[in-house]
C-alpha cells in the first residue's frame, strides 16, 4: 500500500488548530456566517478578559497593599514577564499580511505531486508525535495552573467540609462572606479566558515559526541532496550550468524567505529569550517557596514545558544554520571531475555565496541556535 505524503495544508493545520483555541484565525476567517459571529464573540471575550486581568494586575502592583510577601513578589514578577512575552507574540501574529505572504510563498514552492513529495521526503519533516504531545502537555500543564486552585477548593470541601474558594491569580480578592458565589464563578471564567489568551499566544507564535522554518529546512535539504547526487560532464555543459543556475536561484529564494521569517518573528524572539530566562528564574524560586503542593507541581510542569518550548525554537534555528553551511560540503562532495572549466568556476561562486550563513535571527542581534539555548538557560 502506497504511503500518504503530506500536503502543505497538513503542515499548517497544527498552528491553525492551536490558535482556534482562542478564537483566532491567522490566514482566513471562518466560511459560514454563524461561525464568524461565534468566533468573533469568543475572540472578544478572550481579549476582554485578558485586558481586565492585566488592568487588575497593574492596579495591585501600584496599590502595593496586597503584595505583602516574597512569594507574592516572585509570583507577580513571573506574571508580568509572562504577560509581556505573550502580548509581544500576539502582536507578532497580528502581522497578518506578512504571515499570509510568507505562507503563500512557501505553499507555492511546496512539491505538488506525490512523486515530488516522495523525493523531497516531506513525511520526514512532518510534525512528530513527540512534538504534538509536547504541545498538548504544554496546554494541559498551563490549564492545570488555572484549574488547580478550584480542585484544591473541592478537595478542601470533601475532606474538611469547607469550600476554600481558591482561584488562580492574586489580582482578584474574593471574600465569601461579602461576595456572591457568582462573582467567584465570574472570576474563574475571566481567569480561564485570560490564561487562554496568554498561553495560546505564547506557544502559537512559536509553532508558526517552527512550521515555516521546517519548510525552509525541507527545501535546503532537497537542494543539498540534488547537488550531491548530480554528475556533470563536459558534453552536457549547457544543461549542467542551467542546473547550477537553478540551485543558485533556489538558494537566493530561500535566503529571502529566511529574511522574511526573521522580519516577522525577530522582535518576539529577542524579547522571548530575555523574558523566558526571567520567567524560568522567577518560576523556579516561586516553586521552591510553595513546596510540594498542587500549585507547586503545576508550576514545575509549566517550567519544564517552557524550557522545552525554548529548546525547540533554538533547535530549528540550529538546523537552518547547519544546512546553510552544508551547501559548501555538498559542492565538494559531488562528482565534478568530468565537468567543464566554466562549471567548476560556477561552483566556486556557490561556495563563496554559501560562506555567509543563513540563520534564524533575533532582530540581527544574535543567531538563534543551541548555543543560544545554553546561554539563556544557563
Amino acid at each position: 500500500m502506497q504511503s500518504v505524503h503530506y500536503s502543505y495544508e497538513d503542515f499548517i493545520k497544527v498552528p491553525r488548530s492551536v490558535y482556534r483555541l482562542m478564537g483566532f484565525e491567522t490566514l482566513e476567517t471562518p466560511k459560514t456566517r454563524i461561525r464568524r459571529i461565534l468566533t468573533l464573540i469568543y475572540r472578544f471575550m478572550c481579549v476582554g478578559c485578558h485586558g481586565l486581568c492585566v488592568s487588575f494586575m497593574m492596579f495591585r502592583i501600584f496599590e502595593r497593599k496586597t503584595i505583602d510577601s516574597i512569594a507574592l513578589i516572585m509570583r507577580y514578577s513571573t506574571l508580568v514577564t509572562y504577560v509581556i512575552n505573550s502580548d509581544t507574540k500576539y502582536a507578532t501574529v497580528l502581522q497578518a499580511n506578512a504571515i499570509r505572504t510568507l505562507n503563500k510563498k512557501l505553499a507555492d514552492i511546496y512539491p505538488k505531486s506525490m512523486l515530488k513529495r516522495r523525493f523531497y521526503r516531506v513525511n520526514e519533516h512532518y510534525w512528530s508525535r513527540t512534538f504534538l504531545f509536547l504541545i498538548i502537555f504544554y496546554v494541559a500543564s498551563s490549564a492545570m495552573v488555572v484549574i488547580g486552585p478550584i480542585l484544591q477548593s473541592f478537595w478542601s470541601y470533601l475532606v474538611y467540609k469547607e469550600f476554600s474558594y481558591m482561584h488562580c491569580y492574586p489580582y482578584f480578592i474574593f471574600d465569601p462572606e461579602k461576595h456572591s458565589v457568582w462573582i467567584y464563578v465570574g472570576i474563574h471564567v475571566a481567569e480561564w479566558l485570560h490564561s487562554t489568551q496568554m498561553v495560546i499566544s505564547n506557544i502559537g507564535a512559536d509553532i508558526w515559526l517552527i512550521c515555516f522554518e521546517t519548510q525552509i529546512c525541507l527545501h535546503f535539504r532537497t537542494m543539498i541532496r540534488r547537488l550531491e547526487d548530480y554528475q556533470p560532464t563536459r558534453d552536457n555543459d549547457v544543461a549542467d550550468r542551467q542546473f547550477l543556475a537553478q540551485i543558485v536561484d533556489k538558494h537566493n529564494y530561500l535566503v529571502n524567505l529566511q529574511k522574511d521569517l526573521n522580519g516577522i518573528f525577530g522582535g518576539s524572539l529577542l524579547l522571548s529569550l530575555l523574558s523566558t530566562a526571567s520567567v524560568l528564574c522567577t518560576v523556579s524560586v516561586y516553586t521552591l517557596i510553595q513546596g510540594l503542593t498542587l500549585e507547586g507541581i503545576s508550576y514545575v510542569m509549566f517550567l519544564g514545558t517552557s524550557v522545552v518550548q525554548m529548546y525547540m525554537v533554538c533547535y530549528y534555528g540550529q538546523q537552518v544554520l547547519d544546512l546553510s553551511a552544508d551547501i559548501t560540503q555538498a559542492v565538494y562532495s559531488h562528482d565534478f571531475q568530468n565537468a567543464s572549466l566554466a562549471y567548476k568556476k560556477d561552483l566556486v561562486t556557490i561556495i563563496i555565496r554559501s560562506q555567509k550563513p543563513v540563520e534564524l535571527s533575533a532582530m540581527g542581534f544574535l543567531p538563534i541556535s543551541l548555543d543560544t539555548f545554553k546561554q539563556a538557560s544557563g
